[in-house]
């Protein structure tokens, strides 16, 4: 039987079932503590007699109340995973508990790229999706993690729509309305299936304006003096990334998310910066195809359990 300690970063890198294929690459453990990202109250192993056999890190924001997402998932076997993800999300999943998406913290199960080609990769993979299981977590969606740089060239800037900032939070509001109709984004999906697309459509306005890059690249796309799109370029706690884009479904199979894209990286490369990096769900293949027209490049993938 093993037993759970909280706060114990001293015994957090003694685990020695560190998978060698799958994880979290994401956010390095050191540099994001020192940064409030993680945190000792967020951090759990499970002890058998003095062995370090399991290991949980959340991962949240520097000025957040609550964990957003669990990171670090690992374990001697699924039975000690599962009793030890009881346990840490009892603790942090308190009466007070938000977050972005869902009633608790979201799991994610970072794939590097190539990760299937190295020895044990499937082994480690069945072990966490069957631990996330047993310790009472489902699977909601695969995303594919994307960056881009700029020494892989920007796309020419759209010549047939106009843009003005987004700052009209009415007008916002009722494009973004109609935008989540329809939605191939599992989020948008799964929320719609018990709130009105105007309800969605405000946590989503409220969720981007909360991240750390502020308002000011955020811009509607126009065409004939009509808004078309949105998109809604922002900071997370590590690189620039697209908050939200989205097409008028009124105007959908015009190419106008590629045009909205390619504005919000011309306005990240005119602050310097060094990347961007953004997700879609795997089955929003038209998404998909517009971040690599736009030159983007695949990082890896992500399973997310709620």
């Amino acid at each position: 039987m093993s037993r759970f300690l909280q706060g114990e970063l001293g015994l957090f890198h003694s685990c020695a079932h560190v998978p060698a294929s799958v994880g979290a690459f994401k956010h390095p453990f050191d540099e994001s503590l020192a940064k409030g990202m993680y945190r000792p109250e967020w951090t759990f192993v499970a002890l058998s007699g003095d062995e370090v056999v399991g290991r949980i890190a959340f991962w949240g924001p520097p000025d957040g109340a609550h964990p957003f997402h669990l990171d670090y998932f690992d374990f001697d076997t699924v039975e000690t995973g599962a009793a030890l993800l009881r346990h840490a999300y009892g603790a942090v999943v308190t009466g007070d508990y938000r977050a972005p998406v869902g009633p608790r913290p979201t799991y994610e199960l970072f794939l590097r790229d190539g990760w299937d080609q190295v020895p044990g990769a499937e082994g480690e993979l069945k072990a966490r999706r069957e631990a996330a299981e047993r310790g009472g977590l489902t699977f909601l969606r695969e995303r594919l993690n994307l960056r881009w740089l700029p020494e892989y060239g920007l796309p020419e800037r759209s010549t047939r729509l106009t843009f003005t900032p987004a700052d009209d939070d009415e007008l916002v509001l009722e494009l973004l309305s109609r935008i989540v109709v329809g939605s191939l984004d599992v989020s948008d999906q799964q929320e719609l299936l018990t709130k009105p697309p105007r309800l969605v459509a405000g946590q989503t306005l409220e969720e981007v304006a909360s991240m750390p890059g502020g308002r000011s690249r955020w811009r509607l796309g126009y065409h004939d003096g009509e808004p078309v799109g949105v998109v809604m370029g922002t900071r997370n706690p590590g690189s620039a990334t697209i908050g939200y884009i989205g097409v008028d479904p009124a105007h959908r199979g015009n190419g106008y998310a590629f045009d909205l894209l390619a504005e919000a990286m011309h306005l990240f490369a005119e602050e310097g910066e060094p990347h961007i990096g953004d997700a879609t769900d795997v089955g929003n293949t038209p998404m998909a195809a517009v971040f690599d027209r736009a030159g983007y490049r695949v990082t890896g993938r992500v399973l997310v359990f709620i």
